[in-house]
């Protein structure tokens, strides 16, 4: 039988906190709506396996799996423009002396597990806008790349403490700010993806998820500073860099950012993290 309420999941980051803040009510309210939290990685398989059915997961998986998948039209978690604070590489050395430091140090560079697009998105920017020199491509669980000296991805809540508080000794590269470099475009790092085969039940909550969703964004940019002031913020953070982190974020999902993801996916596929550039499917809502 059907199962009849709507999974959806959270990504636990502070990136999500206005939208799933502001839709908590309709959440609780509503018998078939169910939400569970992780990283974007999580997400993703968690989407794969049929355990959550509809997530802002990482719009890297999308595009190496569309198949049996729908994204939900006009949302996104993306950069405003530039850049977005809480997707870093972070690193010994600036960019420039990249390649002359992983040619003294070895080659390593280390990738996150919390993130899919992320890690592409690095690869993408070392090869086609720094021009850097291959790398050794490494993985490493998030938090843990400040115990190496290594370069290393960084994403979240995290990265963005290490945006506003740079450890010593580490130069911070945004990467939404570098890809907005290389291409004028603002970066998608989620999108709001949907697997097939619903039932009714499920439908007709996904239906009114969305419509409370477009509700959220529209009027957001003039709820932010009572939102960040209402409460529910972590500790490590203040209203004031909250407010000016979340401003930098993007919900929207138009024709440019759709132009963006596509040349995502065209710049994957060159580098062989793609077999192909998907289209983009929509869910009905």
């Amino acid at each position: 039988m059907s199962h009849p309420t709507l999974r959806i999941g959270r990504i636990a980051y502070l990136n999500v906190w206005p939208l799933f803040t502001l839709l908590a009510p309709t959440i609780d309210a509503n018998p078939h709506m169910d939400c569970v939290s992780g990283h974007p990685s999580e997400l993703n398989a968690a989407l794969s396996r049929g355990e959550i059915d509809v997530a802002p997961a990482s719009a890297f998986a999308y595009l190496a799996n569309p198949e049996g998948f729908a994204l939900l039209p006009d949302l996104s978690i993306s950069a405003a423009v530039a850049p977005i604070q809480s997707v870093l590489l972070v690193s010994p050395v600036p960019v420039d002396e990249l390649g002359g430091y992983l040619r003294r140090t070895g080659d390593t560079v280390l990738l996150s597990q919390a993130s899919a697009s992320s890690n592409a998105l690095l690869r993408v920017l070392w090869r086609g806008h720094w021009k850097l020199p291959d790398a050794a491509w490494s993985m490493t669980a998030p938090g843990t790349g400040l115990c190496t000296d290594r370069p290393f991805v960084e994403i979240g809540d995290t990265a963005l403490s290490y945006y506003l508080d740079p450890p010593a000794g580490r130069h911070i590269i945004d990467l939404g700010e570098a890809w907005h470099a290389f291409t004028g475009l603002p970066f998608v790092f989620a999108a709001w993806i949907v697997r097939e085969g619903l039932g009714a039940a499920r439908r007709e909550a996904l239906s009114g998820m969305w419509n409370r969703l477009m509700e959220i964004k529209a009027g957001l940019p003039q709820r932010l500073d009572e939102l960040v002031e209402s409460g529910g913020r972590p500790d490590w953070i203040g209203a004031k860099a909250l407010a000016n982190y979340l401003r930098g974020v993007s919900y929207d999902l138009g024709p440019d950012r759709q132009a963006s993801l596509l040349l995502f996916a065209h710049h994957c596929r060159e580098l062989g993290l793609l077999d192909a550039v998907p289209g983009l499917r929509w869910q009905a809502v």
